[in-house]
C-alpha cells in the first residue's frame, strides 16, 4: 500500500490560520461561560487586584518609607497609568517591587478587569436581546405562544392597540414563545416589550415569566387552522392552576365545542383568533366582558347591526332610541344623516334628522321599513307624536 505524503502548510499559511483558530477557541471558551460564571471570575479578578494594591502599599511604606496616603497615592498613580510624577520609587527595592508588582501583575489584572466586565455587558445584552434572560416581572402582561402565520405583523398592532389604551398603557409586556430565536422585530421590542425565548408547554416551567404576578395571562393559539391548539391551551390552563393566579386569563379557542371546557380549566375569557381583529384582544383585557359582545357583532348567527333606510324628522337621539327599544325593533347604534354621513354613538340629548339608522338586532328578529317608518317618521319636532 502505498501513502502519498500530505503537503504541510507554509509559514504564511499557518500566520493566516492562527488568528481564526485562537477566535474559534476563544468564542468557545466564552459561550460555556454563563453569567454566574462571569460574575464570580470578576469577583476573584477584583481579589487578586486588592492583593496586588495591598501588597505594592506595603512594599513602599518598607523601602521607600513613605506614610500610609502617600503610598495609596503612588500605588494608584502607578496602576491607573496616570503617572503624575510627584512620588516615586528611587530604592531598587522599591523599584523591581513596583515593576513586578504594578507593571507585570496589577496593571495586567486590572485589564482583564475591564475586558471581563466589557464581555459581562455585552453577553448581558445579547442574552437579553435573545429572550435568555430571566425577567423578574410584576403586574405585566404575559403573552404564551404566538401566532405562526403573520405573527410579527398581529403583535405588533396588538402591542401597539395595548399601548394605545390608557388602562394598559403602563403595564410590562413579556411574550414566552420559540418563534423568536434571535430576538423580537423592531417593531415590537421598540414598544418596551422583553421576550423570553422558548415553549410555554415545553419542559421550563412558566415561573420563569412570573405567571403568578402577571395581571393578564394570555393563551395565544399557534395555529388558528389547527384544532389541536385547544389542547395545547388546555395544558397550558393545567400548568396555570399551579400557580396561584391573581391575573385575569385569556385563552384563544379554535373550536367553539372546547368554550366551555376552557373555562372550566380556568380562563376567564374565552375568545376566537381573530387576527384581522387584534383589538378584541384589547377590549378583553380593558373591559372584560365587551369581547363577547364585539364577537357577537361578528356572528352572522348572533346578534348583529343592521341598516334601515327609513327617513326620520328631526328630534331628539333619546326620544328616538326610547321609541325604537319600546317597539321592539332593536338597540339603536347610530344613524345617516341627511348628507348620507354616517354618526355613531351620537349625544342623548343632540337633535338628529336623517335618511336612515343601524340598529343591533337577533336573528330572525329584523324588523321591516313600513313598521320602522310608522314609529320614527310620525315623531314629530322635539320628540311629540
Amino acid at each position: 500500500m502505498v501513502y502519498s505524503p500530505i503537503a504541510s502548510p507554509s509559514g504564511a499559511q499557518l500566520f493566516k490560520l492562527t488568528p481564526l483558530f485562537w477566535q474559534k477557541r476563544r468564542h468557545a471558551y466564552f459561550s460555556l461561560l454563563t453569567a454566574s460564571d462571569r460574575r464570580r471570575k470578576i469577583v476573584d479578578l477584583f481579589v487578586l487586584l486588592f492583593l496586588a494594591v495591598s501588597a505594592h502599599i506595603v512594599a513602599m511604606m518598607a523601602f521607600e518609607g513613605l506614610g500610609v496616603w502617600q503610598a495609596f497615592w503612588l500605588t494608584m498613580t502607578t496602576i491607573t497609568t496616570v503617572g503624575y510624577g510627584d512620588i516615586g520609587a528611587v530604592t531598587p527595592y522599591g523599584q523591581v517591587s513596583t515593576i513586578v508588582i504594578m507593571y507585570i501583575f496589577g496593571i495586567f489584572v486590572l485589564a482583564q478587569i475591564g475586558g471581563e466586565w466589557i464581555d459581562f455587558r455585552l453577553d448581558r445584552r445579547e442574552r437579553m436581546r435573545k429572550g435568555l434572560w430571566r425577567w423578574e416581572m410584576q403586574d405585566h402582561i404575559v403573552i404564551l405562544n404566538a401566532p405562526d402565520r403573520d405573527g410579527e405583523r398581529y403583535l405588533a398592532i396588538l402591542v401597539q392597540q395595548i399601548r394605545a389604551t390608557p388602562s394598559l398603557a403602563d403595564y410590562p409586556i413579556q411574550i414566552f414563545s420559540p418563534n423568536f430565536p434571535n430576538g423580537l422585530p423592531v417593531s415590537i421590542a421598540s414598544e418596551g416589550v422583553v421576550l423570553r425565548n422558548g415553549s410555554p408547554e415545553g419542559r421550563e416551567s412558566l415561573d420563569v415569566v412570573d405567571v403568578a404576578e402577571a395581571a393578564f395571562v394570555i393563551v395565544m393559539s399557534v395555529d388558528t387552522r389547527d384544532f389541536r391548539s385547544d389542547s395545547v391551551a388546555l395544558d397550558l390552563l393545567d400548568q396555570l392552576k399551579q400557580h396561584d393566579l391573581k391575573g385575569h386569563v385569556i385563552v384563544e379557542c379554535v373550536q367553539d365545542e372546547n368554550r366551555d371546557r376552557l373555562r372550566r380549566h380556568g380562563a376567564d375569557a374565552v375568545m376566537r383568533p381573530v387576527r384581522a381583529y387584534p383589538e378584541l384582544m384589547v377590549r378583553a383585557m380593558a373591559a372584560p366582558g365587551t369581547e363577547v359582545i364585539l364577537e357577537n357583532l361578528l356572528d352572522v348567527q348572533g346578534v348583529r347591526p343592521e341598516r334601515f333606510d327609513v327617513g326620520f324628522p328631526a328630534q331628539p337621539w333619546n326620544s328616538l332610541a326610547a321609541r325604537l327599544i319600546q317597539a321592539g325593533f332593536g338597540t339603536p347604534m347610530g344613524y345617516i344623516d341627511t348628507e348620507g354621513n354616517i354618526v355613531t354613538n351620537p349625544s342623548t340629548t343632540e337633535d338628529v334628522e336623517g335618511r336612515g339608522v343601524f340598529l343591533m338586532v337577533g336573528y330572525g328578529d329584523v324588523p321591516d321599513n313600513a313598521a320602522l317608518a310608522d314609529c320614527i317618521g310620525s315623531v314629530g319636532q322635539g320628540g311629540q307624536p
